[in-house]
C-alpha cells in the first residue's frame, strides 16, 4: 500500500488520535493530545481492514522523529527509518503486528557527544474501541511477553503514540560513546596545578591516611 511523504496513507486524513496514556513496566508515559494531533503519521483506516489483514510500509522520517522525541532523552538520527505493519480486524478489535527500524541518538554521559542507537524491535498490540475502555482508567497496563493494549476512537487506529513509547524504551540508562570515554577534555590553561590533584609528591597532611591504607592492604594480603 502506498504511503505519502511523512509515511501517511495517501487517502488517510490526519484527524483523530488514540488515547494518549500508556503504562509500561516501571513507567507511565503521558503524551499531549495536541502533540499527537500534529504528528499522526502512522494511521490505519478501519474500513481498510478485514479478518485476512493488510500490510503497510511506512517511512519513519527524521522530522517525525525530531518532533516525537523533542522532549525526550533521545533525538533523531540522520537517516529515515522504516515501520512495517500487518493489521487485521476481528469484529471491533484490531490486531497490529509491526516491525520498527530506526536510527536515533542519545547523549554520552561523559563527553556529551552523540551516541548512535540502531533500533530494531517488534510491536504487537490489540486495539479496541474507546467505549470499551475500563471505567475510571486512564492508563493501559502493558506486560512483558504479552500483547500490548490500546484503544481507538472514530474510524482510525493511530499508531504514533505506541511507536514513540517503544522508541523511548530504547534509551539506555547511562549512554556512553565507548567504555573508555574519558569525558570532556579540560583545556590546559584551565587545569589546576599538578600538585593539587594527583601530583607526584603526596600532600604531607595525608600521610596518616596513606599509612593506614598500606596497613589495611597488608592485612588483606
Amino acid at each position: 500500500m502506498l504511503v505519502g511523504g511523512g509515511g501517511t496513507l495517501l487517502d488517510s486524513p490526519q484527524t483523530t488520535t488514540n488515547s494518549s496514556a500508556f503504562s509500561w513496566p516501571g513507567r507511565v508515559a503521558w503524551l499531549s493530545p495536541i502533540k499527537l494531533n500534529s504528528m499522526s503519521t502512522f494511521v490505519l483506516q478501519i474500513q481498510d481492514l478485514d479478518e485476512a489483514g493488510r500490510d503497510w510500509n511506512f517511512a519513519i522520517r527524521t522530522d517525525w522523529l525530531a518532533n516525537a522525541l523533542a522532549d525526550a532523552e533521545l533525538k533523531a538520527g540522520t537517516e529515515d527509518g522504516r515501520f512495517t505493519v500487518h493489521a487485521q480486524r476481528s469484529a471491533l478489535d484490531v490486531l497490529v503486528q509491526g516491525h520498527i527500524e530506526a536510527k536515533v541518538a542519545a547523549t554520552c554521559a561523559r563527553c556529551l557527544n552523540d551516541v548512535p542507537i540502531d533500533v530494531d524491535l517488534a510491536l504487537t498490540a490489540l486495539y479496541s474501541p474507546e467505549h470499551m475502555r475500563p471505567q475510571n482508567s486512564d492508563e493501559i497496563d502493558v506486560l512483558l511477553d504479552e500483547v500490548n493494549r490500546d484503544y481507538y476512537g472514530g474510524s482510525e487506529v493511530v499508531l504514533d503514540p505506541m511507536v514513540r513509547e517503544l522508541l523511548l524504551l530504547e534509551a539506555p540508562m547511562k549512554p556512553l560513546c565507548s567504555e573508555s570515554c574519558e569525558g570532556i577534555a579540560v583545556p590546559e590553561h584551565l587545569r589546576p596545578p599538578e600538585e593539587v590533584f594527583g601530583g607526584s609528591v603526596p600532600d604531607p597532611r595525608f600521610a596518616p591516611l596513606l599509612k593506614l591504607k598500606e596497613a589495611l592492604t597488608k592485612n588483606e594480603e
